[in-house]
Parts: C-alpha cells; sequence; structure tokens
C-alpha cells in the first residue's frame, strides 16, 4: 500500500507534512521561536544567560521564521557565550531530539553548537552536543539521544564555546521526544 504526504498544516510560518498515520511530535519548548523578549535581561523570554557578563540577547536581525531570533555574539577566545531553555520533564529511556535553526554572520575560530542537556534536579547528568561553522545561510543542527537513568529533565543550550569567536543567531529551537 502506498500512502502520500498530505500537509497537517500551517505552524509557526512552516508548511508541516506528515505522513498517513504518523504526527508531529510535540515541540516541549516555550518561547522556541524567541518572539518574546524578557525586558530584565535582553534575553529571550524564558530562556537564561550562561554566563554574567551576557551577549547572548533577543535580536530583530533577520530571523529564520517570525520577526525575532537569539542573537549571540563571541568577541573573546577565551569565554564562552549561550542560551538555555527552561528545564522540561523527560522520562528516562526515552530518546529525544534537540534541534534549532543557526545562521553563521561569522565565524574566526570555532563553531556555534546546540547542546541536549539531561537533568536529575540541579545536577547535570549527561550532555550531548553537535555545532555548525556553515557561514552565510540557515542550516538546521540536531541531536538526539535517549534520556540516562535518573534523568528527570531537560534542556537546549544554545552555545558559543570558549574557543569560538564570531556572531550568530538562532531561530526555532525545539526538544521532542522520539
Amino acid at each position: 500500500m502506498i500512502t502520500r504526504a498530505k500537509p497537517a498544516g500551517l505552524v509557526g510560518g512552516l508548511l508541516l507534512i506528515c505522513a498517513a498515520g504518523l504526527s508531529a511530535q510535540e515541540n516541549l519548548l516555550p518561547n522556541s521561536s524567541f518572539e518574546e523578549l524578557d525586558p530584565k535581561t535582553a534575553c529571550p523570554l524564558g530562556w537564561q544567560p550562561w554566563v554574567k557578563e551576557n551577549t547572548a540577547v533577543y535580536s530583530l536581525a533577520a530571523a529564520h521564521t517570525g520577526l525575532a531570533c537569539a542573537a549571540i555574539t563571541d568577541p573573546s577566545p577565551t569565554a564562552s557565550q549561550g542560551l538555555r531553555s527552561p528545564q522540561v520533564a523527560v522520562a528516562p529511556g526515552k530518546v529525544y531530539e534537540a534541534s534549532v535553526w543557526v545562521y553563521v554572520e561569522r565565524v574566526e575560530a570555532g563553531s556555534f553548537s546546540v547542546y541536549l542537556e539531561y537533568w536529575s534536579g540541579d545536577t547535570r547528568v549527561a550532555d550531548f552536543a553537535v555545532g555548525t561553522d556553515v557561514a552565510g545561510k540557515w542550516v538546521q543542527v540536531r541531536i538526539a539521544q535517549p534520556a540516562p537513568p535518573g534523568a528527570k529533565g531537560a534542556t537546549v543550550l544554545l552555545y558559543s564555546s570558549s574557543a569560538t569567536v564570531g556572531r550568530a543567531l538562532f531561530d526555532d529551537a525545539s526538544l521532542r521526544a522520539m
């Protein structure tokens, strides 16, 4: 039997295509397209800066979808920058996928990454990362890993390591159960 893909509708300006009998998994992250601003931190609402001297902020630069995105400018080869999502509940053993669209405006060293972090309370019990240094176009970066034993929560970290120097935009982040 052949099933044809059919449109499932528009979500955030994207046309979702689902094969018959399958459905798209729910994005567990709030404010995942970074449309809402926290005026106290200048970060996307709900997302926390990685460091106190933060250069990761809400931006109207050039979003992948919608009006806003997150921007990380990292001028230092010795300091890291980033934004962390709120922690969401997960089930140990279940596979989760973190993804984000990244537009590297410039990179002099290193790369920009997305981390899938697993937590037991305030203790990070595992983290997995994938990065990109592709400049001048939007690319989707994804990582999928099972939640380890004891994991109760997960976060997505948009990150520029201490070795990275450059600027990148991030948009349309997601965390989905597979």
